[in-house]
C-alpha cells in the first residue's frame, strides 16, 4: 500500500481523496477535456446541486488526469463553484464538503501551500460534519480519516493517527455497510498498529463489496480490500 512520506504526497492523497469513493463511481466525464479550458456551463451553474456535481465531476476528472495544466484548470474550477456555492448557504454540508474537496485539488497544484491548505480542508470537513454527520454515507469523517493518516504529520503537515482512527470509527458507526468506510477503518488500523483489526476490516470490507452492485466503484473497493490484505 502506499505510504505518503512527505508533503508531496499528502498534497496529492488531500487533492484526490479516493475521490471514487467519497463522491461516485470512477468514470464520469469532468466538464473538461483533456487539454481544454473549464466548462462554463458548470461555472453558471445556479443550485448548490448543481455547483455540488459540478466539484464532484472536477475531483474525479482530477483523480485520473496527468496533465498538469488541466489539473489546475480543474482545481480552478472546483474552487470557483465551492465558493459560489457558500455564498449561497454557507451552513449546507455539500457545500462544506466541496470546499474541501476543491481545497485538496488546489493543495495538489499548489504545493508550497501545502501545509494551510491541508488544515483549510480539514476545517470543511469539520464544518460538514458538524452541519451533516451522515452527508454523502458519512463523507466528512472518511474522508477526514483519510487525510489525518496518510498526511504526514507535525510538523511537516496535519498528520494524526490517532485523530484519524476516531474519524474512521465515526464513519463506519454512522453507515456500517458502506465499503469505503470500512477500508478507511481497515487503513487506520494498520496505521495504529493493529493488524488483526485491518485485515478483519479488509476482509468484511471485501464482503461488503461483493454484495454490492457491479461496476467500476465495486471493482475499485474489491481492489483496495484485496491489496490490504495481501500487505497484512
Amino acid at each position: 500500500m502506499k505510504r505518503w512520506l512527505s508533503i508531496a504526497g499528502a498534497v496529492t492523497l488531500a487533492a484526490t481523496m479516493d475521490v471514487s469513493c467519497t463522491f461516485a463511481p470512477r468514470g464520469a466525464p469532468s466538464p473538461v477535456a483533456r487539454g481544454a479550458a473549464p466548462a462554463t456551463g458548470s461555472i453558471n451553474a445556479q443550485s448548490i446541486e448543481e455547483r455540488a456535481a459540478a466539484i464532484k465531476a472536477a475531483a474525479q476528472r482530477s483523480d485520473h488526469e496527468s496533465d498538469s495544466k488541466v489539473r489546475a484548470a480543474l482545481a480552478s474550477e472546483a474552487s470557483n463553484n465551492a465558493d459560489a456555492c457558500l455564498a449561497l448557504d454557507p451552513e449546507a454540508a455539500a457545500c462544506q464538503y466541496g470546499k474541501a474537496v476543491a481545497t485538496g485539488l488546489e493543495a495538489r497544484v499548489h504545493p508550497t501551500s501545502a501545509i494551510g491548505l491541508l488544515g483549510s480542508m480539514l476545517q470543511s470537513l469539520g464544518n460538514a460534519e458538524a452541519i451533516d454527520p451522515n452527508y454523502d454515507k458519512a463523507g466528512p469523517a472518511r474522508v477526514r480519516a483519510l487525510v489525518l493518516i496518510r498526511a504526514p504529520g507535525w510538523p511537516l503537515g496535519p498528520g494524526d493517527t490517532d485523530a484519524g482512527l476516531a474519524a474512521a470509527r465515526r464513519a463506519v458507526a454512522l453507515q456500517p455497510d458502506f465499503p469505503p468506510n470500512v477500508l478507511a477503518l481497515a487503513e487506520a488500523l494498520s496505521k495504529n498498529g493493529d493488524s488483526n483489526g485491518a485485515r478483519a476490516n479488509y476482509a468484511h470490507a471485501r464482503e461488503l463489496a461483493q454484495s454490492s452492485a457491479s461496476g467500476p466503484e465495486r471493482d475499485d473497493w474489491l481492489h483496495e480490500a484485496e491489496e490490504g490484505l495481501r500487505g497484512r
